[in-house]
């Protein structure tokens, strides 16, 4: 079995090659092109822009059908002040009744992978981890943003470079202590900012600017999904007990 893992594969072309029962986790799709494909059974999951299938394109029919099923969504691009506030308010509620089912486990099923996935405690810290990216240091300016219990997206390396302790192994409730303050400091962002705060230009963390809001939307958009990944992982471990 072939593995390719911290692999720079832009550009590569795959002719005649099969890929059944394949992963792909974590990977940069942009501007690719399947042709003569074989595709059956295949679960996509991720941030999903422009997405053509046998020339229909079906983006807006996903992002229809997401705001169909989890109507809360909608809330995540707002724009205006008030609308941003909101949208926190209902991450922090949706973060606070999936900490409460997960204290429902046992401590040990929390640092618990399902397919592979980030655990309970990974994704908290993965959380604290996209909060000081994109608002403790860009946002509020803080010289050293990154707490070393954040954890990383699938590199390793590169966390322990930024001074997070990747394997570390703490409770729930040392991880909670963290993710709170986190929280607390885009609670207290938002309760003091003007609408003219959410335009003010900032460095972003990908290159080149961007705005205050841009950084809040990435922050609630992980904030919703990985809340939506850890129930459903929590699902399935609860149904084991």
């Amino acid at each position: 079995m072939a593995e390719f893992t911290d692999e720079d594969l832009q550009g590569s072309r795959f002719l005649r090659v099969d890929l059944s029962g394949s992963r792909l986790h974590g990977v940069m799709l942009q501007n690719v092109r399947i042709t003569d494909a074989w595709v059956n059974e295949v679960d996509i999951s991720g941030l999903v822009g422009r997405l053509v299938v046998n020339e229909v394109d079906v983006s807006a029919f996903v992002r229809d059908e997401l705001d169909r099923r989890h109507p809360e969504r909608r809330t995540l691009t707002a724009t205006d002040l008030d609308g941003v506030r909101a949208a926190w308010a209902m991450a922090e509620a949706r973060a606070d009744a999936t900490v409460a089912r997960a204290r429902a486990l046992p401590p040990a099923d929390l640092n618990q992978s399902v397919d592979g996935e980030y655990s309970y405690l990974q994704t908290l810290r993965h959380l604290v981890f996209a909060i000081d990216r994109w608002i403790t240091g860009p946002v509020l300016g803080d010289p050293e943003p990154f707490h070393p219990l954040g954890f990383p997206p699938d590199d390793p390396e590169g966390g322990r470079a930024l001074g997070l302790d990747v394997d570390a192994t703490p409770t729930l409730d040392e991880v909670l202590a963290v993710r709170h303050q986190r929280m607390a400091s885009i609670a207290d962002l938002l309760r003091d900012a003007s609408q003219a705060d959410l335009a003010r230009t900032v460095a972003s963390p990908n290159g080149g600017p961007t705005s205050v809001l841009s950084c809040l939307h990435v922050v609630l958009r992980e904030e919703w999904a990985h809340d939506r990944y850890a129930n459903r992982d929590l699902d399935i471990l609860g149904s084991t007990r």
